[in-house]
């Protein structure tokens, strides 16, 4: 099968853009492998290679349509000299030391090696070492490293590390409806950070809906590539970048208003806590910081308020009990007088600002087991120093 798709010239390549946000371009392509049967039906590339194997023509199969590939990449170079070309190596050809000619080929083609990423599937290649050894022998030539579909079942983090690699491709399974799942929006930063951390760029691979794209950038995911944007195409003319230009500027407007809504409202939020903390402080002034134990009505008129406390500013140590507007938790326990907060960042944060107030990041409360924000505020009652607390539900 695999000689008769050869001979007859059956295998084409497909191109993907692989697309930056920030910096308003496509940045690169990647090469697909696509053909059809005698019916004229579609193969998948993965029976296709499958198949390779079988008849003992993986090797073969990966050269010819890497080769393809770079022919079709030399009429995109010469349009931006920056642009990259992604291939993917079998793992089967990796496993037995072949694909080694590819770097004569690149070379053949007039292409230099530093517009070529190599992507590998790392988890399917057991020899550590000798996949080590070829990443090495790429990068010594000066080809980009990628490894492809990070994250997926069987992904190794350890491995990132040791490799690597100049770019990172999240896999499709952490960007699915990663908008509404904590989980894998949670994973999605981990491996951005994993992943930022030794210096690599991150691709997140297979978006195929504006929020995906959205919560992505949120996380910082430096590159796209997916249906979204655009399908594979035989050919990227300039109708057809034009398209995928213009939705690259309106997610890059979108973020942009998210980002100032978003500013808005925590400014907003800022303010509505600042008066509601002047009314507590006006009242706590004339009746005494002990009274604070006596506040419920003021958590119930402010249902978003979940806990109230203070704390002693000189000392960090808080002063009387918290005040819940929520019951208890089993595992979860608000914090009584005495309690020190001095390496709370709503304490020793405020503390070295100089507007004396601070919000933090959402987290979860060890009073009540919830996601909350807390807003402290230095404020003077009766002459003395406090710093006063609430707990926001998010």
């Amino acid at each position: 099968m695999i000689n008769e798709l050869l001979q007859n010239r059956q295998i084409e390549i497909y191109l993907q853009p692989i697309v930056s946000i920030k910096d308003n371009k496509v940045f690169a392509y990647e090469a697909l492998t696509r053909t059809t049967d005698r019916y004229d039906e579609p193969i998948s590339p993965l029976y296709l290679f499958e198949q390779a194997k079988k008849e003992d023509m993986a090797a073969k199969l990966d050269e010819y349509v890497r080769e393809l590939a770079l022919v079709k990449f030399q009429s995109y170079l010469l349009e931006d000299s920056e642009l990259l070309l992604f291939v993917k190596f079998d793992s089967s050809v990796i496993e037995k030391e072949q694909g080694m000619d590819f770097i004569s080929t690149v070379y053949k083609h007039n292409i230099a090696p530093k517009n070529i990423v190599v992507s590998i599937k790392e988890e399917k290649i057991r020899d550590t070492h000798l996949l080590k050894h070829f990443i090495d022998l790429y990068k010594k030539h000066g080809f980009l490293i990628a490894i492809d579909d990070f994250g997926a079942r069987y992904g190794s983090y350890d491995r990132l590390e040791y490799f690597k690699p100049e770019i990172v491709k999240v896999d499709r399974s952490l960007l699915y409806n990663v908008q509404n799942n904590l989980i894998s929006s949670q994973l999605l930063s981990a491996v951005a950070n994993m992943a930022h951390g030794i210096g690599a760029v991150v691709i997140a691979q297979g978006v195929e809906h504006k929020d995906e794209v959205m919560t992505s950038l949120a996380k910082e995911i430096d590159l796209f590539e997916g249906y979204w944007f655009a399908r594979p195409s035989e050919e990227f003319g300039h109708e057809v970048l034009l398209g995928v230009n213009e939705k690259i500027e309106y997610i890059a407007r979108m973020y942009k208003e998210s980002i100032c809504e978003s500013m808005q409202a925590k400014r907003s939020l800022i303010e509505t806590l600042n008066i509601q903390m002047q009314e507590l402080v006006a009242t706590l002034e004339s009746k005494g910081v002990a009274s604070l134990d006596t506040f419920d009505e003021f958590l119930y008129n402010n249902s978003k308020i979940e806990a109230l406390y203070i704390i002693d500013s000189h000392t960090g140590v808080q002063v009387g009990k918290t005040l819940l507007h929520t019951k208890e938790k089993h595992l979860f326990k608000p914090a009584e007088s005495g309690r020190n907060h001095l390496l709370s960042e709503y304490y020793f944060i405020l503390k070295e600002s100089l507007r004396k107030e601070y919000l933090t990041q959402p987290y979860v409360s060890k009073a009540t087991g919830s996601i909350c924000r807390t807003y402290s505020s230095e404020v003077c009652i009766a002459d003395k120093e406090y710093v006063l607390c609430f707990d926001i539900v998010e």
